[in-house]
């Protein structure tokens, strides 16, 4: 049964009214839902690295194909983060979110029926349905990390529940990581892309609670200043900087301790144990975002995020591939919302933070196919003096911004 309101008519069996009923963007169902959903959306990249580890060792790909296959599939999270962040304001969230959910289930299932199709074991780069499939399901990922994230990173306290997201994704990621190589080996990525698809279709239950749209009087921010254009562009090209960097090392970190002689549950239990501390970090950006100094602890953040990698450098021993994938981990998900709450506070009409998660998954997903072209069988050495630079980049790329803005800050102080 379909009803008639401002929005459009409400159709495949959802409940009336379900399009154009208002809720209270700040309030808890609201961005408890933008979390969940924001969850669903990074079922696979927050694993990413045991996926990459996954297609080389059951799907007998090799290293780079492993790499870009992710990278696909990360490319249309990033077109899809594109294409709402230029035009997102003119659909109702809902709608998005629906059919985000839709495409990613589809690309899973798509991704899970074909992989017996012959041509694949031991030549996924012959298949090139399968890298569809993969970005098919990256491009309703998009979507629903789109929404949820700008939603979450928009609200009163962006900080907090920007955190709190991080929290959730690191929970299931963390998890999701240490039992990953055991569910390979027991069940194979046929179950694992069927698993997902029915998560994405269960998510549909929340999209009730999702806003409509975003409304920048509801979420007005007291430390937003106006920079400039060519500014704004600056800080943003810093936010592409820094994701790709984090882009790049998250696709390879299992490789690099493969390489390094360690067995794959062994380099499963470092990533299992960076994601339980990398919640100390997100939780820490929510107790520390009031009583720090933004700018340094973003400093802080990015410049020991590149030392840890620094650490992968040559063939580091199990106990240095553990610091370094907790070190990286921890100041990742530490200093991400400090990034975006400063991105938030960088343009008073708040249509810059769908800019920034744009560039954010931008470079989560080009990081993976910079990587691909870097591995030659030759070590990863070029790979990850590559991620550092980008780290560093991305440091000097944002310091005019935050200097700009700490000088308006004391022409204009908040009330």
């Amino acid at each position: 049964m379909a009803s008639q309101n401002t929005h459009g008519p409400t159709r495949m069996a959802v409940p009336a009214g379900l399009f154009a009923r208002s809720i209270d963007v700040n309030g808890w169902p609201a961005v408890i839902s933008a979390i969940l959903l924001g969850t669903v959306g990074v079922l696979s990249f927050i694993i990413q690295p045991g996926i990459v580890e996954g297609f080389v060792r059951h799907l007998h790909v090799s290293e780079a194909d492993a790499v870009n296959l992710v990278g696909l599939e990360m490319l249309g999270v990033a077109v899809a983060t594109v294409i709402l962040a230029a035009w997102g304001n003119l659909i109702n969230w809902r709608v998005v979110v629906i059919g985000g959910l839709a495409l990613a289930a589809g690309g899973d299932l798509a991704s899970a029926l074909g992989l017996g199709v012959e041509g694949l074991n031991g030549a996924g780069h012959s298949a090139p349905w399968f890298g569809a499939a993969r970005l098919v399901a990256g491009l309703g990922e998009g979507a629903i990390i789109s929404i949820s994230f700008t939603f979450v990173g928009l609200t009163a306290k962006t900080e907090r529940n920007v955190a709190l997201y991080l929290v959730s994704l690191l929970a299931y990621g963390a998890f999701g990581l240490w039992f990953l190589p055991q569910f390979l080996d027991a069940f194979g990525f046929y179950a694992l892309f069927c698993g997902f698809a029915g998560i994405s279709l269960a998510g549909m239950v929340a999209i009730a609670f999702v806003p409509r749209a975003y409304h920048h009087a509801e979420m007005a921010n007291p430390n937003a200043r106006q920079l400039p254009l060519a500014l704004l562009i600056v800080a943003l090209g810093g936010v592409l900087a820094y994701n790709l960097a984090q882009g790049i090392a998250w696709a390879v970190l299992a490789l690099v301790g493969g390489g390094a002689g360690l067995g794959e549950q062994q380099v499963a239990d470092s990533l299992f144990l960076s994601q339980i501390l990398a919640i100390a970090g997100a939780l820490a950006s929510v107790f520390l975002a009031e009583r720090v100094n933004r700018n340094g602890a973003i400093a802080f953040g990015i410049l020991v995020g590149a030392a840890s990698i620094a650490l992968l450098l040559g063939r580091p021993t199990a106990l240095w591939f553990t610091v370094a994938v907790c070190g990286f981990n921890i100041l990742w998900n530490f200093v991400l919302p400090f990034i975006l709450g400063r991105m938030c506070d960088f343009d008073e009409s708040g249509r810059i933070m769908s800019f920034a998660i744009a560039m954010q998954m931008t470079g989560l997903g080009g990081g993976p196919l910079i990587a691909g072209q870097l591995l030659g069988g030759n070590g990863y050495r070029a790979v990850e003096l590559v991620c550092i630079a980008l780290f560093l980049i991305s440091y000097v790329l944002l310091l005019a911004p935050m200097r700009a803005h700490r000088l308006l800050l004391q022409a204009r102080p908040t009330t």
